[in-house]
C-alpha cells in the first residue's frame, strides 16, 4: 500500500511525501520518501497511528532512507514515535544523523524542546 500526498505552497517548492507500507516476516515497514515537512507530517502520523492500532509498536519500523529534508515538526514527530517504541532506520547521511541525535537525546533523557530543521 502506498500513500502519496502532494501539497501546494507559495514558496519555491511544493511538499511531496510518499509513504509505502510493507509487511515482511512480521515487521511492518513504513517507507518514507520525500520532504517530511508541513502538511505532510500529519500523513505520516496518520499512517503510524493506523498501523499501531493493529500492530505491536515493536513490530513497526520507519525507513527514512529516501527522505530529502525534515523540518522541526517532522523531527518532533519522529522523536515522539521513537519514544513510543518505533524503530527508525536509514541509509542516507541526513536521516542517519537525525536518528543518532534522537536516540542520543532519548538515552540522556533530554526532551525535544529545541528541535532545529535538518
Amino acid at each position: 500500500m502506498a500513500r502519496q500526498l502532494h501539497t501546494r505552497s507559495t514558496g519555491k517548492e511544493s511538499a511531496v511525501l510518499r509513504i509505502t507500507t510493507r509487511i515482511n516476516s512480521g515487521t511492518v515497514r513504513l517507507i518514507v520518501e520525500g520532504r517530511l515537512a508541513g502538511a505532510c507530517i500529519g500523513e505520516l502520523e496518520r499512517c503510524w497511528r493506523a498501523t499501531a492500532s493493529t500492530e505491536s509498536t515493536e513490530r513497526i519500523l520507519v525507513d527514512l532512507s529516501s527522505v530529502t529534508s525534515i523540518d522541526a515538526s517532522g523531527k518532533q514527530l519522529l522523536t515522539h514515535m521513537h519514544e513510543q517504541g518505533i524503530r527508525l532506520v536509514a541509509s542516507g547521511l541526513l536521516a542517519r544523523c537525525l536518528i543518532e541525535e534522537i536516540v542520543s537525546r532519548a538515552q540522556l533523557g533530554l526532551t525535544n524542546e529545541s528541535s532545529r530543521p535538518l
